[in-house]
């Protein structure tokens, strides 16, 4: 197997997590056992090691076409006032205390029926890493139920759509529906059909991890399973934390490694969870102060370049002035190198 070159740029988070979701998802299949890098280069592009393009397209439209079945999770709903709405779609509209008891039964019950098998634990941690409403969350003595989610699912809510109905099983559909051969020449860059978002210039396919704009839908449901490495802890006290997240909980910036060096799955998940990278990307001009000190930074950098990391991308979060239904999105990513240390 040689080293498959995908399409992307270090400064766009979608590109990062389409790579990531491909390579969970081979994995999950028990395929092969992909590997992830970026080229040392000037412009580096993301890369795979130890799968083959025959290998992931099979892949993804396996998991594609057996998520599309009716009865799979990523198919079930609740009800909230009366309206169909995706149960595990980590952002809803409020709930009354009956209806908390009546969509949490009913969400457990679904996660029974999601297996144990090794492609059902991959089913498993993207609904972990997604989060879920925050039924145990107040602020000023108002629920939040916001704060339970993943700070990378940025479906905006405008008209009540939600992450499940109104975008990820639109795009499993759309995945399950293409041929293999279609898949692998979305995800390898040789075409971008976006047929959810109808390949508008405006279209909300990449779902925050990239402003708006036409992206493949095979590359956006990838991108969307890149989530899965990211877990939530919860809280008790305020939002929830994700990681890969710096800051309040509804903007701050995103952060993802830039590693030349190929990383398993395992390996990726542990440095994307590590205090380090997190050290590493909380790095602010020497005007902004922080509570993180030169001596962390160092340690945290001796850390990540010993594991192939040539630098730490960060990328702030945009947030529309729209009070109700807020858009947000991962800008342009910014760079930040070895030695960064204010």
């Amino acid at each position: 197997m040689t080293q498959l070159i995908l399409p992307g740029v270090d400064l766009n988070a979608f590109d990062h997590l389409a790579a990531y979701g491909i390579a969970a998802i081979v994995q999950a299949a028990g395929i092969s056992s992909p590997r992830v890098a970026w080229t040392d280069e000037l412009d580096p592009r993301p890369t795979l090691d130890g799968t083959d393009w025959e290998s992931i397209g099979a892949a993804v439209h396996a998991r594609a076409t057996a998520l599309a079945d009716p009865g799979s999770w990523v198919q079930a709903d609740g009800a909230i006032a009366g309206t169909r709405t995706g149960l595990f779609s980590p952002r809803v509209k409020g709930m009354q205390r009956d209806e908390i008891t009546a969509w949490y039964s009913r969400r457990h019950e679904a996660l029974d029926r999601v297996g144990d098998t090794p492609s059902a634990v991959l089913d498993l941690d993207l609904i972990g890493a997604l989060g879920e409403p925050s039924y145990w969350s107040f602020d000023r003595g108002e629920p939040r139920p916001d704060y339970g989610a993943s700070r990378w699912e940025m479906k905006t809510r405008n008209r009540g759509e939600e992450f499940i109905s109104n975008r990820f099983r639109l795009l499993t559909a759309a995945v399950a529906a293409r041929t293999t051969e279609q898949i692998v020449a979305g995800l390898r860059g040789d075409t971008v059909v976006d047929e959810v978002g109808k390949n508008r210039p405006d279209s909300r396919t990449p779902t925050g991890l990239m402003p708006p704009g036409p992206a493949d839908n095979a590359r956006a449901w990838c991108a969307l399973w890149g989530i899965s490495l990211f877990p939530v802890i919860h809280s008790r006290a305020g939002a929830s934390r994700t990681a890969g997240h710096l800051g309040h909980h509804g903007t701050g910036s995103l952060y993802l490694p830039l590693m030349t060096r190929p990383w398993p799955i395992a390996r990726l998940r542990s440095v994307l969870v590590s205090v380090q990278l997190r050290t590493a990307a909380s790095a602010k001009p020497a005007s902004e102060r922080t509570a993180v000190t030169r001596g962390e930074r160092e340690v945290a950098w001796a850390w990540l370049t010993a594991r192939g990391t040539s630098a730490v991308l960060r990328f702030p979060v945009f947030k529309s002035a729209n009070a109700s239904a807020p858009e947000k999105w991962a800008e342009r990513g910014q760079r930040i190198l070895p030695g960064t240390t204010r």
